[in-house]
């Protein structure tokens, strides 16, 4: 009994390090791509949509390098990890875009509001989906 409670604590105690972790990277791509985002749309006056995009293809490619190297020690090789990684990625992003232009376009709410209310959306399906899929080798 107190081998399988030292074992949970144990368990338990790794995921919080790497959920925390996983937080941190997200504050840093949040800063790239949030960063981009609202610089692109309100200074340069580039379209909602197309700031989107590139904010977050920029958060992609720190988030990836990140939170291969970083967050989960991954050793595999890169190409194993990049099509999930890079997949989880659109799920997210598709469900992070259609939640940004719902919020826009149907919902009227403010376009800086509706990017961080898209971001919810993102964040919660992109860490599932690379926690339970891309680096679940590293994992084990």
């Amino acid at each position: 009994m107190i081998s399988k409670l030292i074992h949970i604590y144990n368990n338990n105690k790794k995921e919080i390090k790497l959920f925390l972790k996983y937080c941190i990277v997200g504050v840093s791509n949040t800063i790239v791509g949030l960063g981009t985002i609202l610089i692109l749309y309100n200074i340069f006056k580039v379209d909602y949509r197309l700031s989107n995009i590139i904010g977050y293809t920029l958060g992609l490619i720190n988030s990836f390098i990140l939170n291969k190297m970083w967050t989960f020690r991954s050793k595999s090789v890169f190409y194993k990890e990049i099509i999930p990684f890079f997949l989880f990625f659109l799920v997210s992003y598709i469900i992070n875009l259609g939640a940004v232009v719902f919020c826009v376009e149907i919902l009227l709410i403010n376009k800086n509001i509706s990017q961080l209310i898209g971001m919810v959306f993102y964040t919660s399906t992109n860490f599932i989906g690379n926690r339970l899929w891309t680096f679940k080798n590293e994992l084990l």
